[in-house]
């Protein structure tokens, strides 16, 4: 969900109270406390993370854990957006910013700290009854482009795709050559349907007939989605294959926060998820610890 959208230097008083009266509007993702016998007792302290929706599963999962040594403390998680959850964080709004991507220059000035501390391969997903299980570069520029509209057993390919700034796109602007061109030229033509948000790429892969996309490897591992993941010019989008360098289409999550507004609570989760229990975490689901 988009709440706001502002120019890289607009970051107005004004507007970041609009921004947090928005935030507050919206249903939290997760309220996490220690067990079932905490959830009956209220927590002496809540946490208010945001940002973006690919950040969002795995820091439920971290918050899960985390809570079950600090029951005293709720995480309440809400989907905003990389850009919002700067905002907020450098508002001092919540404590945590969720991103999945670095800093911008426009954002360097609010005078935040920035931690990466997952990354995961961005994999081209298709719909769980597509028969092909790879893809060339090549052809992968061609749907782009708009040129090649067809799987090679001649199914016609339901296009999906996300966004202009979204960190998958960006991630394959950066590593495969051609792709940038390519989806310029792909924005001047109609065979594309753009997605805004990672669960409703999701629930589109796993509808529609013959569907193509993006996605990331962490998300369907940790959220068990039977998206079918393609190899793409045959090296599969594993954590292997993504520490060796093989792969070389990643995006990084990370945390955002103000030093002199972080509370201990706060500082303690992230010393967890640094953790080599938070580390084993991250194996386990399809991440890989950045440290």
């Amino acid at each position: 969900m988009v709440l706001l959208r502002c120019g890289p230097k607009c970051w107005s008083k004004q507007c970041v109270l609009r921004l947090v009266a928005a935030l507050l509007l919206l249903p939290p993702v997760l309220m996490a406390t220690g067990d079932r016998g905490a959830m009956a007792q209220p927590a002496s302290e809540t946490l208010v993370f945001a940002g973006c929706d690919s950040n969002i599963p795995l820091t439920r999962l971290l918050a899960r854990v985390f809570a079950q040594t600090h029951p005293e403390v709720r995480i309440q998680l809400r989907t905003v957006g990389s850009t919002n959850g700067v905002a907020l964080a450098g508002a001092g709004a919540i404590q945590i910013g969720l991103v999945s991507r670095p800093l911008r220059d426009t954002e360097e000035g609010l005078g935040l700290t920035f931690l990466p501390y997952a990354k995961t391969a961005v994999v081209i997903g298709a719909d769980p009854d597509t028969p092909e299980t790879t893809l060339t570069a090549a052809d992968l520029l061609s749907f782009y482009r708009g040129t090649k509209l067809s799987w090679t057993s001649g199914r016609e390919i339901t296009f999906l795709t996300r966004e202009e700034g979204d960190s998958s796109v960006a991630s394959l602007k950066q590593a495969m050559p051609g792709f940038a061109e390519a989806y310029a030229a792909g924005s001047n033509t109609s065979h594309w349907t753009i997605l805004y948000s990672e669960p409703t790429m999701h629930e589109a892969l796993l509808t529609r007939r013959f569907a193509l996309g993006l996605s990331d490897l962490g998300t369907t591992t940790l959220e068990r989605l039977p998206i079918k993941v393609l190899s793409l010019d045959g090296i599969a989008p594993t954590p292997e294959n993504v520490a060796s360098g093989r792969y070389p289409f990643i995006k990084t999550l990370g945390f955002v926060w103000r030093e002199d507004t972080l509370p201990a609570s706060a500082r303690a989760f992230v010393k967890f998820v640094q953790s080599d229990d938070g580390a084993g975490l991250l194996r386990a689901h399809g991440y890989l610890p950045v440290r």
